[in-house]
């Protein structure tokens, strides 16, 4: 039996991963499922639709991403904040299984103390979605999970700031609301500068 048109699309996102979709060159998938805009409507579906994975459905939206000038929808901003802030909790060593490397996400602190914005492809996106990732990256603040860097250079240097997820969702958090978050060497010195980060969060509210 002949799958319909969604399940296939949402079989070959996720056989393809990030790296497939966009990393592999002229091997690379995310033409071939954009199909001249023939799967549109059916990326569109996916990234809406909580019965696929949050994986699938942020691959659906970086798909559209590179392919539609004028995305995402402003009424989509709610639902963004919520898959691009659950793609930084599967970057994690032991939830994610390394489907999305730390890459991504930049290299956030340590390029800020050269003066550069780095945020990766993913972190820009999450940081577009402004206040409404707040929540759901507030609860990534004691996620312990360990981000891994690809590529030679890339993750000898990334992997050498053996950034957590909890360090990057504090990172995002900072970006977003303009409270500072200073990073350290130890752990123990960032998990103080966490703590603050969760009071100040409170006194937000």
């Amino acid at each position: 039996m002949q799958k319909e048109p969604i399940e296939k699309i949402v079989e070959d996102l996720t056989k393809a991963g990030y790296s497939g979709l966009f990393l592999s060159g002229e091997h690379s998938l995310a033409d071939s499922i954009w199909h001249d805009g023939e799967n549109r409507i059916y990326l569109e579906q996916i990234v809406q639709s909580s019965h696929y994975s949050n994986l699938t459905r942020l691959l659906a939206s970086e798909v559209l991403y590179t392919k539609v000038p004028d995305y995402p929808p402003e009424e989509w901003t709610g639902t963004l904040a919520y898959l691009y802030s659950q793609a930084l909790a599967i970057t994690g060593d032991k939830t994610g299984h390394f489907q999305i490397s730390g890459n991504q996400w930049g290299f956030m602190y340590h390029t800020d103390q050269l003066g550069v914005k780095d945020y990766g492809t993913l972190g820009t996106h999450l940081v577009e979605t402004g206040p409404k990732a707040i929540p759901y990256l507030t609860k990534l603040l004691d996620n312990q999970e360990t981000i891994f860097y690809e590529g030679s250079q890339d993750a000898t240097l990334g992997n050498s700031l053996a950034y957590r997820v909890k360090d990057a969702a504090a990172y995002f958090i900072s970006q977003i609301t303009g409270i500072p978050v200073k990073f350290y060497e130890q752990t123990t010195d960032r998990d103080a500068e966490i703590a603050r980060l969760k009071e100040a969060l409170k006194n937000c509210k």
